[in-house]
């Protein structure tokens, strides 16, 4: 698909912290890239309360229900790509392609059918917004025999990666996830490390009437649970070795529930939660033994400054820092690599790395949707 437009791209995220929709115009020029503009658009309660029932393991889905959301969805990321565009003075034949993501509702890569969901109807957002679609992501790598995920360590290497230090990227979403790049490139790994923000999240809903805890305010209040701690540190995934990925199927407020949490403090338990997002960060990076240099953080717990300061401990003497310091707002780094994605496979270029995902080969990835 050698194309002669220019290189811009449209990159779309929707993560598992189920809060909104999150689009990135991406100008690539080689190795660079430059942030041209960048919109977000909220999820409606009603789409939102939609995909949080999808999300759930114990409640059964009717198709009759999905697909017509995955419509709804589309429609709303059409809504954002135009919002987006309107701040600019482009119009759509000056993009190449949008790489969105969609909007993850099973990921269960492992077994002998394992597969990846994602709610998104790749022919409606390239009809209406009139600009080719990459979508599905990551089922090529799973048919691969990997776990479809994470996929941004790819993208974090072409733009991230030093000779003269070991970097980790920390990306803190819904769920945590690293990529760890060594100096020397036959070094890079990553995967996720467990909850980021959603259990905070869930708590904060639920006994606040907060859709998240503002700078980690709440939780610098409470104090942490050992015991607790200690239970939560049980689950089998993290005793699991990479690669891997985890989900909402894993870890939700079902779960937490289960635990016993309410039967303590609200403020206790969200400065537990806290500590149990920044030990599995901080275990997972020491299990990589590089030797310590810059932690890049990105996503949404980025903001949390209680759960930095507690990574920072933990992590010493790794030095923390946003991706901003390397020109990237932290905020925006997930939507900027599925629209890299998406030139990759425009480009017939791998996305993968199969020492991340497990994968047997590289793969081209991403299904392509024409207007």
């Amino acid at each position: 698909m050698n194309d002669t437009r220019s290189d811009l791209y449209i990159g779309v995220m929707s993560g598992t912290s189920h809060d909104g929709i999150d689009a990135a115009l991406i100008e690539f020029h080689g190795s660079t890239l430059r942030l041209v503009a960048t919109a977000y658009s909220p999820f409606t309660h009603e789409l939102r309360t939609k995909l949080l029932k999808f999300n759930r393991t114990d409640t059964p889905c009717l198709l009759d229900e999905v697909l017509p959301a995955g419509r709804e969805f589309s429609a709303a990321v059409a809504n954002t790509v135009q919002s987006l565009l309107s701040g600019t003075e482009l119009q759509p034949d000056s993009i190449t392609a949008i790489g969105c993501h969609g909007h993850t509702l099973r990921h269960q890569p492992d077994g002998e059918y394992g597969y990846s969901y994602q709610l998104i109807d790749g022919a409606a957002l390239a009809v209406s917004s009139n600009i080719p679609v990459v979508c599905d992501f990551r089922s090529a790598d799973i048919a691969l025999g990997g776990t479809g995920a994470p996929l941004a360590p790819a993208f974090h290497q072409f733009l991230f990666h030093s000779p003269d230090e070991n970097r980790v990227i920390l990306n803190i979403g819904g769920i945590s996830n690293i990529t760890l790049l060594g100096a020397a490139k036959d070094t890079i790994r990553g995967f996720d490390t467990g909850p980021g923000n959603l259990l905070m999240d869930f708590w904060m809903e639920r006994h606040f009437g907060q859709r998240y805890d503002n700078l980690g305010n709440i939780a610098r209040q409470g104090t942490v649970n050992k015991a607790l701690l200690q239970q939560l540190l049980t689950h089998p995934f993290f005793s699991t070795p990479p690669p891997k990925s985890t989900g909402r199927e894993a870890f939700n407020g079902t779960w937490l529930l289960e635990q016993g949490v309410s039967d303590f403090d609200r403020h206790d338990i969200m400065a537990t939660l806290v500590e149990l997002t920044a030990t599995t960060v901080a275990t997972a990076i020491s299990w990589s033994e590089l030797t310590p240099g810059t932690i890049l953080v990105c996503g949404g717990g980025s903001h949390n400054n209680y759960l930095i300061d507690r990574i920072a401990a933990l992590a010493t003497p790794w030095k923390l820092e946003t991706t901003a310091v390397l020109g990237l707002d932290a905020d925006w780094v997930e939507a900027a690599a599925f629209a890299w994605l998406a030139q990759q496979r425009w480009q017939q270029q791998p996305g993968n790395l199969p020492n991340v995902t497990g994968a047997r080969r590289d793969a081209i990835l991403g299904a392509v949707y024409l207007p």
